[in-house]
């Protein structure tokens, strides 16, 4: 039994206008079509397929998808799972892209203070270097040991782990809390992050972390910028929080025409500010810092 284009539209709930565009697109062909006229008339058993077309169309499923269901015997669930997978992944980076313009926008309204300080000592040191891959729509990872990709927090609280662990093996103490070196970019989108500790004094030569890209170095004496980025529960520091931040190391060093070298740029470890009245905790800061170039 052959059902016209528009009882067959008035079955299935698919619109006259768009059968046609489903034939030429291979969706659904009609099972005759009059060569004179070009009439389209559809089979009976063609009811269950519309059915089909319509509810993964309305489910967002791509057309591309749906042809390969009707046309190939592909799985209709399998399709229909894809889909909901790509539309979670898709929602998940725009609401992460939301909540990093939300911590910008807090970010620029806050009141920075830019101190210029002064070093008369240098300062040993030694890091662990991480890559950083930044994608614009995933999560930063890194690679782990075993070269699968991790979150780049957790990265990074493994490699402080290895870096404390392995100081600690050869009787080298740290002086202080650590700071993550930002300034060192990479070939591609992504970015290479050192981990570092300050030390009382250098480490011996050729000293390296276990399976680790070990670097180390002193900092001579002389000036730096710093100001500080305030964290809030809502916004945790992820490496977006300090981009305001920057911008007023660099507005600052501009307004006091000083030159600042980038590559020197660092994210301190987050600290508690107590309040002043009360001497309770008021809130946690991220201190961000660069150097200035002598000239």
């Amino acid at each position: 039994m052959f059902l016209g284009i528009g009882d067959f539209a008035r079955a299935t709930g698919l619109t006259v206008k768009a059968l046609p565009w489903y034939d030429e697109q291979g969706v659904l062909v009609p099972a005759d079509v009059d060569p004179a006229t070009r009439y389209r008339r559809y089979d009976i058993g063609q009811l269950q397929q519309a059915g089909l077309v319509r509810a993964l169309r309305a489910a967002g499923v791509p057309l591309a998808e749906v042809r390969i269901v009707l046309r190939d015997g592909g799985c209709p669930h399998a399709a229909l799972r894809a889909h909901r997978e790509t539309v979670r992944a898709e929602r998940e980076r725009d609401d992460r892209a939301t909540a990093a313009a939300e911590r910008v926008l807090a970010g620029a309204e806050h009141d920075y203070t830019v101190r210029l300080c002064t070093t008369t000592r240098g300062q040993a040191w030694v890091g662990i270097v991480e890559y950083v891959a930044t994608p614009e729509d995933a999560e930063p990872t890194v690679a782990g040991p075993d070269g699968a990709a991790v979150g780049a927090d957790v990265a990074i609280e493994g490699a402080l782990f290895d870096l404390y662990a392995s100081l600690q093996a050869a009787g080298i103490a740290s002086t202080g809390p650590f700071w993550l070196d930002l300034g060192r970019p990479a070939a591609d989108t992504g970015a290479e992050v050192a981990l570092c500790l300050p030390l009382s004094e250098p480490v011996p030569e050729g000293w390296s972390v276990p399976g680790r890209r070990t670097i180390a170095g002193v900092r001579e004496a002389g000036r730096e910028l710093v100001t500080e980025q305030p964290i809030t529960d809502d916004a945790p520091d992820d490496g977006t929080a300090v981009h305001p931040a920057f911008a007023a190391l660099v507005r600052a060093a501009a307004d006091r025409d000083l030159a600042i070298d980038l590559g020197t740029l660092r994210q301190h470890c987050p600290r508690e500010v107590a309040d002043a009245a009360g001497g309770e905790s008021c809130g946690a800061v991220v201190e961000l810092s660069v150097d200035v170039v002598v000239e």
